[in-house]
């Protein structure tokens, strides 16, 4: 499953790239990057992971493997649900996430 991981920071990667080339994606890739982390995690954990793209799902998941997932996610739900929907408005209307640049340090 390690294809899982290696996509995962493929798009985290080009996150960070589309901070200056493609603001529009940055959220996107995000989001990508951090479903793609928690199904590696629960593949290299019980073998598989769960088909589906709703983060608060992958968290349920991953509750089962550490307790403080499901208090990460409640305590950021509102911007992993801003992730989630800037995942399909990208994807499908092409609408823009924020106009400005903002700048994030790794």
């Amino acid at each position: 499953m390690g294809f899982l991981r290696d996509n995962a920071e493929y798009f985290e990667k080009k996150a960070f790239e589309a901070l200056e080339e493609k603001p529009r994606f940055v959220l996107l890739f995000a989001e990508q990057a951090i479903q793609l982390y928690i199904k590696y995690i629960l593949a290299k954990e019980f073998g598989d992971y769960p088909k589906t793209h709703k983060i608060s799902l992958l968290f349920e998941e991953l509750s089962k493997i550490t307790e403080d997932a499901m208090s990460f996610y409640e305590k950021y739900a509102e911007y992993l649900g801003l992730l989630e929907e800037a995942n399909i408005t990208t994807r499908y209307f092409g609408k823009e996430a924020a106009s400005s640049k903002a700048r994030i340090s790794r």
